[in-house]
C-alpha cells in the first residue's frame, strides 16, 4: 500500500523531497500523482491527490495542498543523494546543499535512494 496520508506519508514525502531537491520536475511529479491515481480504489485516493494532479504553483504550497507536512523519514545524507540523482539527470540545482562532488559521494553511501527513484518514478530513464 503506498504511504501517502497523513498518519503514514513516506511516498509521499519522498517524492515530495525529490520535486524540492530537483531531482524530478512538476510535471514528472503531476506524472506520478496520476499513477498513483490510477492505482488505488477509488475510495482510498485522499481528495488532496486530484489537487495536485493539475498542481501548477509555488512549491512551497504544497503542504497547503495537502493540509500537512508529509514525512519522508530520509536521514540527512539521503537527502543530500536526492541531489545527486538531480545532478545526473542534468539539472541546474538551484541552492545546492553541497557540492556536486559531495552528493554523488553521498549516493554512493545510499544505493538503496537511486533504487527507490527508480522504483518510484519507473517512467524516468537514468543512464
Amino acid at each position: 500500500m503506498l504511504k501517502i496520508y497523513k498518519d503514514n506519508s513516506d511516498d509521499l514525502g519522498f517524492v515530495i523531497g525529490c520535486l524540492f531537491s530537483q531531482a524530478i520536475n512538476l510535471s514528472e511529479f503531476r506524472l506520478w500523482v496520476d499513477s498513483v491515481i490510477e492505482k488505488l480504489p477509488a475510495d482510498l485516493i485522499p481528495n488532496y491527490m486530484f489537487d495536485l494532479a493539475g498542481f501548477d504553483g509555488h512549491l512551497f504550497e504544497i503542504s497547503k495542498i495537502i493540509g500537512f507536512v508529509s514525512s519522508s523519514k530520509l536521514s540527512n545524507d539521503e537527502k543530500v543523494s536526492l541531489s545527486a540523482i538531480a545532478y545526473l539527470r542534468g539539472a541546474d540545482v538551484y541552492d545546492p546543499p553541497v557540492t556536486k562532488e559531495e552528493a554523488l559521494k553521498a549516493l554512493e553511501r545510499n544505493p538503496n535512494i537511486l533504487e527507490r527513484f527508480k522504483s518510484t518514478f519507473p517512467f524516468i530513464k537514468l543512464d
